[in-house]
This record gives C-alpha cells, sequence and structure tokens, in this order.
C-alpha cells in the first residue's frame, strides 16, 4: 500500500474563550466603581448645590438693584406694605397727582370695615407691585394702561362710563401681567396668578379674573414656578408691631405662610446699650437690644433650596407660659428672644444659649430651614457665613 497514515501528527485543540468576568475581578471593579463614587458623588451633589445658591443669589443681586433703581426713580424705597402710614405717604410723594380714585382703590384693597391689614399685600408680594411698574399715567399709577390693575368690570361697560365706586372697587380689575415699566425682567411662570377662561367674560362674579393663587391682586414673585416667594423688609418698619395681625393678638412684622414657614428681618450682631438702667419692660424695648441689618435700606430674603423660612416665628423660651418672638442673628447664627422682666436687661441676655448656626432644635424643630436662607446681605447661604 502506498497511502501513507501519520499517525503521530497531534490532534487540533479548540481555542478556549473566557465567557465572564472571575469572583476576584469582579470584586477589584466593584471596589474601584465604590471608590469612584465616594470621590464623585459628594461632589457633584455639591457642585449642583452650588449652581442652585448662586443662581438664587444672583436673582436676589437682580432684586437688590431693581429696588435700587426704584429708588433713584421715585426718591423714596418701596415701604413693605406693614404700615399705612407710610404706604400713603410713599405714595403722595412718588405721585402728588394720583387721581382720588386710584387712592381709594387702594385703600379699600388693604383694609377691612376701615382697618388696615398688613397681611393683605404681604412682603411676599412687595417686589412684583412695586418693581413690575406702574402706569405713565401719573393720575392712575395702578389702573392705567400698563400699570398692575386692568379694570375688567362687569362686562358691559368700561373704566371711563363706569361711577367713581364702581373705579374703587376691587373686585372690577385683575392683574396686569404686561407692565412695560417693570424695573425686573420677570419670569411670568414665577408670578402666582390663575389665569382667565378666554371663553367666559371676564367678570368678578362668574371669579374669571386673573388674580393671585390666595384670590386677591397682589402676585408675589417666586424662586420657581412651584418655590417660595422673595421676601422684601423695608427698614422703616423692621420693627413695627401690629396690632391687628396673629388674629388680634398682634405681632411684630414678619412674613408666615403654611407652606413656605416663617422669617422676620435679620439682626446684626450690634448691640444698643440700654439706656434705661433696668430690665426689658416689653418685647419691643427688648427689640431694640440689637440692631437690624442693613438698618437703612432693605432686606430681601430667599427661602434657600429647602423653599421654607423657618419653622419658627415664636416661642416660649423661659417657660413662663408667654411666647416670644423669635430674630435670627447674621453672621452669628444665633437665635435672639424678645425677653422681659427680671434677668433680661442687656442685649446678651436675650441671646438663646442653646441655639448656634441656626438651628431650631431648641424650638422643637430640626429641619433647620433657615440655615439656607439666601439674603441680599450674604455671600450665599446665611449658615456659610457664620465664622
Amino acid at each position: 500500500m502506498n497511502a501513507r497514515t501519520n499517525l503521530h501528527q497531534p490532534a487540533r485543540v479548540a481555542p478556549t474563550t473566557r465567557s465572564a468576568f472571575t469572583l476576584v475581578e469582579m470584586l477589584v471593579v466593584i471596589g474601584i466603581i465604590g471608590i469612584l463614587s465616594a470621590i464623585l458623588i459628594p461632589a457633584v451633589t455639591n457642585a449642583v448645590r452650588r449652581a442652585r445658591v448662586t443662581n438664587l443669589r444672583l436673582e436676589v443681586t437682580s432684586l437688590e438693584q431693581a429696588v435700587e433703581q426704584y429708588q433713584q426713580k421715585y426718591g423714596d424705597y418701596p415701604p413693605d406694605f406693614s404700615s399705612w402710614a407710610i404706604v400713603e405717604r410713599h405714595y403722595r410723594k412718588v405721585f402728588p397727582r394720583m387721581s382720588t380714585n386710584d387712592q381709594t382703590l387702594l385703600y379699600n384693597m388693604l383694609h377691612v370695615s376701615g382697618v388696615f391689614q398688613a397681611a393683605n399685600l404681604d412682603r411676599g408680594e412687595v417686589l412684583a407691585w412695586t418693581l413690575g411698574g406702574y402706569s405713565d399715567d401719573t393720575q392712575r399709577p395702578f389702573t392705567g394702561a400698563g400699570g398692575p390693575l386692568v379694570w375688567t368690570g362687569d362686562g358691559s361697560n368700561t373704566y371711563e362710563a363706569a361711577t367713581a365706586l364702581e373705579r374703587q372697587d376691587p373686585r372690577n380689575f385683575q392683574v396686569n401681567i404686561d407692565r412695560p415699566n417693570s424695573l425686573v425682567d420677570f419670569d411670568v411662570s414665577q408670578l402666582d396668578y390663575n389665569e382667565v377662561d378666554p371663553g367666559t367674560a371676564m367678570t368678578y362674579a362668574a371669579g374669571n379674573r386673573r388674580e393671585s393663587s390666595d384670590g386677591d391682586l397682589f402676585l408675589s414673585y417666586r424662586s420657581d414656578s412651584e418655590g417660595a416667594p422673595f421676601v422684601y423688609f423695608d427698614s422703616r418698619t423692621y420693627a413695627l408691631y401690629d396690632p391687628n395681625v396673629s388674629g388680634g393678638a398682634g405681632d411684630f412684622n414678619g412674613y408666615g405662610s403654611t407652606t413656605y414657614g416663617y422669617v422676620r428681618p435679620f439682626l446684626s450682631t450690634n448691640a444698643n446699650a440700654n439706656r434705661s438702667g433696668g430690665n426689658y419692660t416689653d418685647q419691643a424695648a427688648a427689640l431694640g437690644a440689637w440692631q437690624f441689618m442693613n438698618p437703612n435700606t432693605f432686606q430681601i430674603i430667599s427661602a434657600g433650596l429647602d423653599n421654607n423660612f423657618g419653622a419658627t416665628a415664636s416661642y416660649d423660651v423661659n417657660g413662663d407660659s408667654n411666647v416670644e418672638p423669635i430674630y435670627f442673628q447674621y453672621d452669628t447664627g444665633a437665635a435672639i428672644a424678645l425677653l422681659t422682666g427680671a434677668g433680661f436687661a442687656t442685649p446678651g441676655d436675650l441671646v438663646v444659649t442653646s441655639v448656634s448656626k441656626y438651628q431650631e432644635s431648641a424650638f422643637g424643630d430640626n429641619e433647620q430651614y433657615p440655615a439656607d436662607n439666601i439674603t441680599n446681605f450674604s455671600n450665599g447661604t446665611v449658615v456659610d457665613d457664620v465664622p
């Protein structure tokens, strides 16, 4: 036989392939991912937080600049509408030729049965009303073209044909969101108003008019479409006491909302000596123990990233069954209580020693809402400025 058979040729071996990681390799990869996550996630979170704080601080700055423009234009800072006497004096100065109709309309918007209501245009609604711009018609700054209010009437008459009583009735107007003299480029989505039904006559009786979410003609300007409003305090009324608020019990100037919490103007670390030589006899005297921040101008406050200004407006600090108004002090983060009577005779006596860095735990709340408030005198959040 001539055929040759290679009996010694080795058999072919198929190449091996790996279809999975070994356990050790998987543990190494998981460990690396864990390390990277531990490094990157906090960094990304902090970067996002810083960006949001920066954006809010820029918006506060924009509002602050607009208030200064208002002062330059009209020769007076906007009131914060906690005092009718100051509001009335302000508009007499700014618009000396204002018609009786516009004067009385504003009066009717801010009074109930002849009693001034500081909450009707609250501290969270001041900026939209004043910085949004008035009409060029100096006799009708509120109801003229481009002003904050637009005539709706009863659907059958015009402003010109209406009686004086009709022109002075807030129910015959709606909010104007097209105000060409605005000092701020307000994002309309951040104004809290209800839109009208274009298929229905715009009448108060039908409830179909453009108005705020709480049913009046004063809008708030919010940090976003669902956020807390930017709050404004006028230095002339930082320490104002209003006997008509808090159900008639009376309270000091501040902003309160069941949704967005409570805030009062911030105190500074500058103390005022008690020249009486005795104890503080009332809360107004105790409030005079410390100077306010921006004592001659104004404060603008944002609720910060949590959309809540604070959980505490007043608290029974010394256990005497009486609640004391609470103020926070910039930049220490300390709480100041308006304590009176024996043992309370100096500014230092009013400091709540159990509170630091704006913490509200001493008042029964651990959320620390005030800590991330952003103001026109802080660099970012107030807690970031604590020494």
